[in-house]
């Protein structure tokens, strides 16, 4: 009965403890800025060892490192627009591992606004989307497995966005890509359960990286999107990263993708509102 017990409380204290992020080799695609560079230094600041991945940003991924220090196992190139350049790349991340990728968290993405009238008829633009978008995160995913397995545990992350569930003007192969991310997401972890792998989902709104800076330093713009919101603001890089955290630790969530919009979905279209002023 003593044993018995003990057994339970042991069991009871493990589950508590959840997915630890100490040591765990981590992967985050498309890290040299913006959310991926985030999500980087967060994983790094609560303990894990990461590494960078860039695809025309080398300078930047520099900067990541330097950011990450210790934390980082080292810096990586490849262009996911090239799927057949994805297993080398993967055979270098599991190198750099040592005992194998404990966490791959797929953030790289293509942003290109496609009018669907256009004169594209090779859909090469539409093919670099779905590549990188959607494509890629499958392939890494696939190569991670096997790792992941013999361990007995892992978590894959994927960065979607609220595009995903809406589109807009000229936005239909990012809206495309994104949504089959998000099935995506769910499909895996279906298939991956069984291996104690869990897979979930982040899907952010509207959040100012390096890339957008230019649109945004026009006021009007940004108060815009901002009085969407129902928050009344834009989100931050920060905010997106931290929200990573529970996916990771948490072992009861798996098959799930959490929008991080400070509530621009759940507006949908109707009117903004005046937010009051604030009293003293």
């Amino acid at each position: 009965m003593i044993f018995l017990c003990a057994f339970i409380l042991l069991r009871l204290s493990s589950v508590a403890a959840g997915y630890s992020l100490i040591g765990k080799n981590v992967l985050v695609t498309g890290s040299s800025g913006g959310i991926g560079k985030g999500i980087a230094l967060k994983l790094g600041k609560e303990g894990a060892n990461v590494i960078v991945h860039y695809n025309n940003r080398k300078v930047e991924a520099q900067v990541t490192k330097e950011n990450l220090g210790n934390s980082c196992l080292g810096v990586l190139h490849c262009d996911f627009r090239k799927p057949e350049t994805i297993p080398d790349f993967m055979a270098k991340v599991q190198e750099l591992c040592k005992d194998g990728l404990d966490i791959l968290v797929n953030n790289a993405g293509s942003i290109t606004k496609l009018p669907l009238e256009d004169d594209d008829t090779d859909l090469s633009s539409w093919h670099d989307t779905m590549a990188v978008n959607l494509h890629a995160p499958l392939l890494l995913s696939k190569l991670a497995l096997p790792t992941m397995k013999k361990k007995g545990e892992g978590v894959i992350i994927n960065i979607s966005s609220i595009h995903g569930e809406r589109s807009n003007e000229f936005m239909g192969a990012y809206a495309c890509s994104k949504s089959g991310l998000d099935s995506l997401t769910r499909s895996m972890a279906i298939e991956f359960a069984p291996y104690n792998v869990r897979v979930n989902g982040v899907a952010p709104g509207v959040v100012p990286v390096e890339r957008t800076e230019k649109a945004f330093q026009d006021d009007s713009m940004r108060n815009s999107w901002a009085e969407k919101c129902l928050v009344g603001r834009l989100g931050t890089v920060e905010e997106v990263a931290d929200v990573c955290i529970p996916l990771i630790e948490n072992e009861w969530i798996t098959g799930s993708t959490w929008e991080i919009d400070g509530g621009l979905m759940a507006r949908g279209n109707y009117p903004v509102r005046p937010r009051p002023l604030s009293q003293g």
